[in-house]
């Protein structure tokens, strides 16, 4: 639903959706207006483009979605793209959306494309905080973005407890081969790097004396940005102990094969024996040894037993059975 908001003095104003274009056209001096355009109207976004002079490169990446997480400045105007995650718990799954910023003086105008929508947390988060959101414009940016950042924290905890089970599972004494699933965590883990390390430069900026954002909020958005860093540090180590998990399950598997193959080959020595002394026997020559004896056939069969039983003790005593 297309929302449109005027802050005054940090205080919320709702605007109907039919007055959004006039009331981004005269915004008072002591306010700003926040303009959230849905997936289904984006259409207005070109009408919103005309009125404020937005970068129409920008306008375009905004329309077309499925852009990279980037921070963007043109003149009068800078353009943030955000990566948002969501987590499928029964799945181990982590989707993404995004949210596009065109951040001017006076207005912020978001589009969001997807389902998820932290507009909502940060209006949550706004109505706490009417001092915040009289600094302006960009007060409204930095609870999108504490929202996000947040959203990440969460995933990333989410996805270090399902990288524990695969590691113990992994490591488990039983064969239980969990590859498929460590991969399926791989990709994920990949999608939530490519979220958040193209930002982890912003991030690091932010962090910086002078940043542009002075006071209050500059000290926010460097507590945005070390969440931020400290979650591409999390991702980064994910993705590293993964590739090390992957390595000791190929291991492993290497060494279950040599297993069998040792399994395979006791049991074919063992199956040696009565097959070479039945073949023997079986070329039916006149004069072999034992051959009218009436004690022959009790005799190669207990040694046949014998034989068996001494090759499998020595198998057994090394380890191969």
């Amino acid at each position: 639903m297309l929302r449109c908001t005027r802050f005054r003095d940090g205080r919320p104003e709702d605007i109907p959706s039919g007055e959004a274009l006039d009331a981004l056209r005269t915004v008072p001096d002591d306010a700003f207006v926040w303009l959230e355009v849905p997936p289904a109207r984006l259409d207005l976004l070109h009408e919103v483009a005309q009125l404020l002079e937005l970068p129409a490169l920008a306008v375009e990446d905004a329309v077309r979605a499925h852009q990279r997480a980037k921070f963007e400045r043109y003149p009068g105007c800078a353009f943030i793209v955000l990566k948002m995650l969501d987590y499928a718990q029964h799945a181990s799954a982590v989707s993404t959306s995004e949210l596009m910023l065109f951040l001017t003086d006076r207005v912020l105008v978001t589009v969001r494309h997807g389902d998820q929508d932290p507009a909502t947390e940060a209006h949550r988060r706004a109505a706490d905080r009417p001092d915040l959101l009289a600094l302006g414009p960009h007060a409204a940016v930095y609870l999108l973005a504490d929202a996000v950042v947040d959203s990440y924290l969460a995933i990333a905890a989410e996805l270090g407890k399902d990288l524990v089970a695969l590691e113990r599972r992994v490591f488990a004494p039983n064969r239980d081969d969990p590859t498929e699933d460590l991969y399926s965590l791989k990709r994920e883990v990949l999608e939530f790097r490519d979220a958040v390390e193209p930002l982890v430069p912003v991030a690091q900026h932010l962090i910086l004396p002078g940043n542009g954002e002075p006071g209050l909020l500059g000290q926010h958005f460097r507590d945005v940005a070390d969440h931020l860093l400290r979650v591409g540090r999390e991702v980064r180590s994910y993705d590293e102990l993964l590739n090390s998990v992957l390595a000791a399950q190929f291991s492993r598997a290497g060494l279950w094969q040599n297993e069998d193959m040792r399994k395979i080959s006791a049991w074919a020595a063992i199956a040696l024996v009565p097959t070479i002394v039945g073949a023997i026997y079986g070329m039916n020559f006149e004069n072999m040894p034992e051959l009218h004896w009436s004690f022959g056939y009790p005799a190669t069969l207990l040694l046949i037993i014998a034989l068996c039983c001494a090759i499998y003790a020595g198998f057994r005593r090394n380890g191969w059975l």
